[in-house]
C-alpha cells in the first residue's frame, strides 16, 4: 500500500474538515508512514488528533464575539429598562404629591366657603332681630342690616327727635362733618330699615315716624 506524500499531507492540513490524518489518508486508498519521524511542529503536537484550521479558530473568536455583543445588548436593555420603570415611578410621584396639593386646596377652599356662608347666614340672622336702640321708644324697629357706628349715632338722634323734622345742618354739626356729607347716611339709614318709616318732611328735612 503507498504512503502519503509530503504534498497530500499539506493538503490534509489545508482542509477546513476536521479529520485525522489516518482518516484523511484512508480516503485516498493510504496509510501513513510511521517509520520516518517528522520534523513538522504540527504532527509533532497533534500526533494523530483532529486539526483545527486558521479559518475555525477565526469562526470561533467571532462566535465569541458575536456571545459579548448580544450580552452587552441585553445588559443595555435591561438598564434602559430599569431607567424607565425609575422615570415612571417618579412621574407617578409627583402626579400623586400633585393631586394631594390639589386636594387640599380644594378642601380649603370649600371649608372657607362653608365659613364664609355661616358668616352670611348669622349676619342675616342677627340683622333681622329687633333692635331698641333707646329706651325712649317703646316700639321696635328692625333692621336689614346692621348699622356702623355713625349711622346708629345718626339714629339715635332721629329716635330722641321721632316724628319730629330733623335737618341735614342738625346731623351735620352732631357728626362734625359737612352738609353735604350727612345724606349718604340717610340713605344708608333708609335702606336698612324695615318700612318706610324714615321719610322727607315736607317743609324740608326728615322724620322718623314711630
Amino acid at each position: 500500500m503507498e504512503y502519503l506524500t509530503k504534498e497530500e499531507i499539506k493538503q490534509w492540513r489545508s482542509s477546513l474538515e476536521k479529520i485525522t490524518l489516518e482518516e484523511f489518508a484512508a480516503r485516498l486508498g493510504k496509510q501513513i508512514e510511521e517509520t520516518k519521524k517528522t520534523n513538522d511542529l504540527v504532527d509533532i503536537v497533534l500526533r494523530g488528533k483532529s486539526y483545527t484550521s486558521v479559518s475555525d479558530m477565526s469562526l470561533t473568536r467571532t462566535e465569541k464575539i458575536t456571545s459579548i455583543a448580544e450580552k452587552a445588548i441585553i445588559k443595555e436593555r435591561q438598564i434602559n429598562k430599569t431607567n424607565e420603570v425609575e422615570k415612571t415611578s417618579k412621574k407617578t410621584e409627583k402626579i400623586t404629591a400633585k393631586n394631594i396639593i390639589n386636594d387640599n386646596s380644594a378642601i380649603k377652599k370649600e371649608k372657607a366657603a362653608t365659613d364664609k356662608k355661616k358668616i352670611v347666614a348669622e349676619s342675616k340672622k342677627e340683622n333681622k332681630t329687633p333692635i331698641i336702640s333707646s329706651a325712649l321708644n317703646n316700639s321696635q324697629v328692625v333692621f336689614k342690616k346692621a348699622l356702623t357706628d355713625r349711622e346708629q349715632l345718626v339714629f339715635d338722634f332721629f329716635l330722641e327727635h321721632k316724628n319730629q323734622i330733623v335737618y341735614a345742618k342738625d346731623l351735620a354739626s352732631l357728626l362734625s362733618l359737612p352738609r353735604d356729607y350727612v345724606y349718604k347716611y340717610i340713605k344708608n339709614l333708609r335702606a336698612k330699615i324695615e318700612g318706610e318709616k324714615l321719610r322727607n318732611a315736607e317743609s324740608g328735612g326728615f322724620i322718623l315716624i314711630i
